[in-house]
């Protein structure tokens, strides 16, 4: 405890050492010593999220933290600055985004960030912090589990409000696997299992986004048998082990069990099941030209699960609830789409005829006037004609 302790003594002088324009604070957590250039608050606040994320590596992989012989080092500065600045200083080169420096020690090792955006800090801090805990405890793993891991992890967001990681999955790499697929590039499973840094490398626009997708495959597919075959294999991994030896483990688990052709075409079928954003919207377009209204709502809420910002799910959604009578839900996704991009005159037209039709004429008159002033040769005379109809009603 003693060399720990004089060890993150030595890191923090070094730090201060360092800062030309300030001091860095420190936190200790259970696992983590945290440096930041930005205030102690933020070195709290990090450490937290450090540990939730810890705790959601460490509930697929169950290493032993009492293993660890030292904590594990992060360091933030307050921008790309200051981060481009230490690299340079201390391996020579700068990286375009956060970068994990292993080395032989933990005490020596660490992960170096620095401040930017909410989303984009949440997923290149998973990913990263990925790495750094696998490499802690298994120097040498495998690389499709280290790559395909730390991108399965990056949608692992901080929830500030309620002191936790958010985890639903990530799919953000699905359209790329399938783009592979049609290309017919595929790896098998066995040549993914043993690929070498320099295959990785080289092959990197392939062997990648089809680590990612065999991670999911064996961690979230429904087939057992390929839950079990992730589980046995980290359980193979040895602290002590190089790359080799930790791919053969797992290659010779593999034999024993499972076929190279059988596995292939197993993730396959569950590759075709996974529908892109693109599938789902084409998928929905086309039921709601079909006026199957419930197999279309269907499609269009699983595309907004993978992009909630898009505008097209919402328009779509409004005309189901539209057709399904209930205004008010059609009068939400509408003015959501409407947020979000949708195009102006059809969207005030749609929300015209929703008002319209639950007898909101005022706001019928100011929506379907807003469609005609935008694109009057597409909407003047319909809107025309639904105007002459409330006037003739008293409406």
């Amino acid at each position: 405890m003693k060399k720990i302790v004089v060890a993150v003594a030595l890191l923090l002088a070094a730090s201060f050492a360092f800062a030309q324009n300030g001091t860095f604070s420190q936190t200790r957590s259970d696992h983590y010593a945290v440096l930041s250039e930005i205030g102690q608050e933020n070195a709290d606040n990090l450490a937290k999220q450090l540990e939730g994320l810890f705790q959601l590596f460490n509930e697929h992989f169950r290493f032993d933290p009492a293993s660890l012989k030292g904590p594990l080092t992060v360091r933030i500065f307050k921008d790309k600055n200051s981060f481009d600045a230490y690299l340079v200083k201390v391996v020579g080169v700068t990286k375009n985004d956060f970068v994990y420096l292993h080395y032989p020690t933990v005490e020596r090792s660490e992960l170096v960030i620095f401040q930017k955006s909410g989303a984009d800090f949440d997923s290149a801090l998973a990913h990263q912090a990925f790495v750094q805990f696998l490499k802690v405890f298994i120097p040498n793993p495998p690389l499709w589990l280290r790559d395909g891991f730390a991108v399965y992890f990056e949608k692992a967001a901080w929830n500030a409000s309620a002191q936790k990681i958010d985890f639903t999955g990530n799919d953000d790499w699905l359209e790329h696997v399938k783009i592979v697929k049609q290309e017919d590039k595929l790896a098998g499973p066995k040549a993914l299992f043993n690929m070498s840094a320099d295959e990785a490398a080289s092959n990197n626009a392939v062997l990648y986004p089809q680590s990612w997708a065999y991670v999911s495959f064996f961690a979230d597919g429904s087939d057992k048998r390929y839950n079990r075959l992730l589980w046995d294999s980290i359980t193979k991994l040895r602290r002590e082990a190089t790359l080799e030896e930790n791919q053969a483990a797992i290659g010779a688990l593999f034999d024993a069990w499972y076929t190279e052709e059988g596995t292939q075409k197993d993730f396959i079928s569950w590759l075709d099941t996974r529908k892109t954003f693109s599938e789902l919207i084409t998928d929905g377009v086309k039921t709601y030209g079909e006026k199957n209204y419930d197999a279309s709502e269907d499609s269009f809420t699983k595309a907004l699960a993978v992009n909630k910002d898009n505008y097209l799910p919402y328009y779509y959604l409004g005309l189901i609830a539209y057709a399904k009578n209930d205004y008010s839900t059609a009068d939400y996704y509408y003015k959501t789409a409407l947020q979000l991009g949708c195009d102006v005159a059809i969207t005030n037209y749609a929300l015209g005829l929703n008002a319209y039709a639950s007898n909101r004429f005022t706001e019928a008159r100011t929506f379907l006037a807003k469609a005609k002033e935008t694109a009057p040769d597409k909407y003047g005379a319909k809107v025309d004609e639904i105007i002459s109809k409330m006037d003739a009603s008293g409406k």
